[in-house]
C-alpha cells in the first residue's frame, strides 16, 4: 500500500514538474516572439511618444532616445544599410535636401509578419536655422510620393536663426514586400525634402554654415491578424562600418557684420528723408485747398 502511494506521489511531482517546465517554456517563446521583437504599435509617428513626454520640445537626450528607447536589433529580421548618398538642390534660401538609400532585407518569416503593410520611417534631424513647412510637407503626401510626413519640435516659421529651436522630419515610405523566409532582397528609395533657412545672425563672411548629419532609419511591419493587437516589429537600418556617408554643408547668405554700421546709418537716413518727403506734401496739399475754395466762390 504505501509503495503504490510513492509511486503516485513522485509520478504527480515529476508530471506536474514537465508541465510547469513545459508552460514555462511556451511563456518564454511567446514573450521572445511578441515582446522583445515587436514594440507598441499605437501611434502613428514613431517619434510620437517622446515630443509627449517633453511638451513639443527636442532635448539633449533625443539621439539616446532613438538609439536605446525606440528599438533595438531583432532576431526575426536584418536589414542592412548599403548606399546612403545625399546632397543639397538649388540656391538661396530654400533649398531641397535630395536622399538615395538603399538597403538589403533578410529573414522575415512570411506566417509572422503582413508583406503588405511595411514601411521605412526616415527621421531626419534638422540643424538649428533650417525649417520644414508642414503644410508644404502635406502637399507632398497628398500627391503620393510619401505615405505619411510630419514635422515636430519648433514649427514657428517666422522666428530668426537665433530664437528658433532644432526641428525633426520624420517621413514614411511604402515598403511592400513579398519574400520568404531567409531569402534577402534589396530595396531602393530616392526622396526630396523642401528645406527653409531662417534668417541668420550676421556673420564676418557674408554666411552661416550648417552641418546635416545622417538620418535615423528604421523597418517597420505590421503584425498579422494572429498575433497580439497593435504590435509592430521596428528595426533599424544600421550600416556597415565601411560604409562611406558624405557630409555636407550649407552655407545661408546673411549680412555681413562689417557693414552694419554703414547699412543702419544709410537705413536710418533714407527713412527721415521720406518722412520729411511725406511731411512736405502734406503740407502743400492743405494749403492749396482752402486757395481753391476761394476762387470757386
Amino acid at each position: 500500500m504505501w509503495a503504490i502511494l510513492v509511486i503516485l506521489g513522485f509520478s504527480i511531482y515529476f508530471g506536474s514538474s514537465n508541465q510547469n517546465q513545459e508552460s514555462d517554456h511556451d511563456f518564454s517563446v511567446e514573450f521572445n516572439k511578441h515582446t522583445i521583437s515587436s514594440v507598441a504599435c499605437i501611434d502613428r509617428y514613431v517619434m510620437d511618444p517622446y515630443f509627449r513626454q517633453h511638451d513639443g520640445n527636442i532635448d539633449l537626450d533625443l539621439q539616446d532616445y532613438i538609439k536605446h528607447k525606440i528599438a533595438s536589433a531583432s532576431d526575426k529580421i536584418s536589414s542592412k544599410l548599403l548606399v546612403l548618398e545625399r546632397h543639397l538642390i538649388g540656391e538661396g534660401s530654400h533649398r531641397r535636401l535630395s536622399s538615395s538609400i538603399k538597403f538589403s532585407v533578410q529573414h522575415l518569416p512570411a506566417d509572422d509578419f503582413s508583406s503588405q503593410i511595411c514601411e521605412v520611417v526616415i527621421i531626419e534631424r534638422l540643424p538649428c536655422g533650417v525649417f520644414a513647412d508642414p503644410f508644404e510637407l502635406d502637399h507632398i503626401v497628398q500627391r503620393g510620393a510619401y505615405k505619411d510626413a510630419s514635422v515636430f519640435g519648433d514649427i514657428n516659421l517666422e522666428l530668426p536663426s537665433f530664437l528658433s529651436n532644432q526641428s525633426l522630419v520624420e517621413i514614411h515610405l511604402d515598403a511592400a514586400l513579398n519574400i520568404s523566409a531567409d531569402k534577402e532582397i534589396v530595396k531602393e528609395f530616392k526622396l526630396e525634402i523642401p528645406l527653409h533657412a531662417r534668417y541668420p545672425r550676421l556673420q564676418a563672411s557674408g554666411y552661416s554654415t550648417v552641418r546635416f548629419s545622417d538620418p535615423d532609419l528604421f523597418f517597420r511591419c505590421k503584425m498579422n491578424d494572429d498575433a497580439p493587437a497593435q504590435t509592430c516589429l521596428l528595426t533599424p537600418i544600421s550600416g556597415n562600418y565601411g560604409l562611406k556617408v558624405n557630409d555636407f554643408e550649407w552655407s545661408i547668405p546673411a549680412g555681413i557684420e562689417a557693414h552694419a554700421g554703414i547699412v543702419s546709418v544709410v537705413t536710418f537716413t533714407t527713412a527721415l528723408l521720406s518722412v520729411i518727403l511725406i511731411a512736405v506734401a502734406s503740407f502743400k496739399v492743405t494749403r492749396t485747398e482752402p486757395d481753391t475754395r476761394v476762387k470757386e466762390s
